[in-house]
């Protein structure tokens, strides 16, 4: 019975999540807690696609058939979407979510020969301005990475957070680090060694997971609270982020 509550679940985040953007956000700012203007603008990449709502950037993944598991050509449009944020001055912060019901599955396995060089590289990287993880569905392996990369992380009822220790890569060192100081020695020792599920209830009590939402709204979510953020000055905010960032990194 519960198996069958949560595939229900999942079939209805899958559905929600393949609305078009414009679609999308007017059901989610139809109540009014945020300004309804309808001028969307929208880039789609192969494999990524950016919005703009007002100041806020949409980045979706945009692999569903293959649960947005990330290849080269991904990464590279993932790279070029984050530094076209960085460079807009008009947009304060971003929402990085996957299209179809999933976060991200992890690494496509017919290229993990050259694709984690570049992941690595890219986790390394520090984005200027906020980015807010809303995850669905997966967040398996490099997906998990992902969502460490962002600075906050909306988690629906039904996502899932995982290592897979049958894969024989090992992870990046700057995701151990973001790991550990999320959720301490113990339990980063444990997700890592076990290779075991962590799912959203866990990941609110741990500190992986900053808000557990309704399957379908985490989208929506997280775009509520980038609009709350983007109200503050945002030089001192960035500046406050730096100096995080740094403290983790060391």
């Amino acid at each position: 019975m519960a198996f069958l509550k949560q595939f229900k679940l999942f079939l209805y985040s899958t559905k929600y999540l393949r609305f078009n953007t414009s679609t999308k956000l007017n059901k989610l700012f139809s109540s009014g807690a945020v300004p309804t203007s309808n001028e969307i603008s929208e880039t789609i990449h192969p494999n990524v696609k950016t919005s703009k709502h007002q100041h806020i950037t949409l980045i979706s993944l945009n692999r569903p058939d293959d649960k947005n598991s990330l290849n080269v050509e991904t990464l590279y449009d993932l790279k070029k979407a984050v530094t076209n944020f960085e460079n807009d001055s008009s947009s304060t912060v971003a929402v990085l979510y996957g299209e179809g019901g999933s976060f991200c599955a992890g690494m496509d396995s017919d290229e993990l020969s050259n694709a984690p060089q570049i992941f690595n590289e890219f986790l390394q990287s520090h984005c200027q301005k906020p980015i807010i993880a809303a995850v669905s569905g997966f967040a398996y392996n490099a997906g998990f990475d992902l969502c460490l990369w962002c600075d906050l992380r909306i988690v629906e009822e039904n996502a899932v957070m995982a290592i897979d220790r049958k894969l024989k890569t090992s992870k990046s060192e700057i995701s151990f680090k973001r790991l550990l100081k999320s959720v301490g020695y113990s339990r980063t020792m444990d997700i890592l060694l076990t290779g075991r599920d962590v799912h959203s209830k866990e990941a609110f009590d741990c500190g992986l997971a900053n808000r557990v939402v309704a399957c379908g709204s985490s989208v929506g979510q997280a775009v509520l609270m980038a609009f709350n953020i983007s109200k503050f000055p945002q030089q001192s905010i960035n500046d406050d982020r730096s100096v995080i960032y740094k403290m983790v990194s060391e």
